[in-house]
């Protein structure tokens, strides 16, 4: 029986697309059991997401060594699998010693959700945070980034300045790429070099 801070974490795992595939599973004749295990989807499809509830004292152990040393055995056995995923253990509920925290970081990438992180306005924010390297990258835009014109605020600004005929084939080159930015700009530098002009 998970507790409701796992199944809170569990709940968003699914919603940002997260299989679960039980918490008994099986790798190279070895078997596992933790209380949620997630594989990820499409670009994902290299993780494996590990839920352990640290309020299971006797499932984590004296401090939490129980949970590391099953942790290690998994990285091990998917070793030998030859199975190419990224684990991750998410830590849920009271906090372990840290060191132990820190030896479980040798064999796979932990993350920690305490119940104050979940205890926020509704979990979400505070939860997403803790999660965030498994989340998809939220790339909406706001409504000033949808009518911002860096381009064109920059060939404003420019206007009426003495550069702003080399300001405008900068920007122009700038669409097809780096090399071409080199060459315009050397050009203008050979032009402003160049001998006969008067020195000032």
């Amino acid at each position: 029986m998970t507790s409701g801070p796992v199944t809170r974490v569990c709940e968003r795992l699914e919603k940002a697309n997260y299989e679960r595939v039980g918490g008994r599973f099986k790798v190279a004749s070895v078997t596992f059991d933790f209380p949620a295990v997630f594989t990820g989807r499409k670009e994902r499809g290299s993780d494996l997401v590990v839920v352990v509830d640290t309020d299971d004292k006797e499932a984590i152990g004296e401090r939490g060594v129980r949970t590391r040393q099953r942790l290690e055995a998994l990285t091990m056995a998917l070793d030998v699998a030859n199975w190419r995923v990224v684990v991750t253990a998410i830590l849920v509920g009271p906090p372990i010693p840290s060191e132990t925290v820190d030896e479980m970081t040798r064999s796979c990438r932990v993350l920690t959700v305490s119940k104050a992180t979940l205890d926020g306005a509704d979990g979400a924010p505070p939860l997403d945070d803790r999660l965030r390297v498994l989340l998809p990258l939220d790339a909406r835009l706001g409504e000033d980034a949808l009518v911002a014109d860096p381009l064109g605020q920059l060939e404003r600004q420019m206007e009426g300045t003495p550069d702003a005929r080399l300001a405008e084939q900068l920007l122009a080159a700038s669409l097809r790429g780096e090399d071409e930015v080199r060459r315009v700009l050397a050009r203008a530098i050979e032009a402003a070099t160049a001998p006969g002009l008067a020195s000032a």
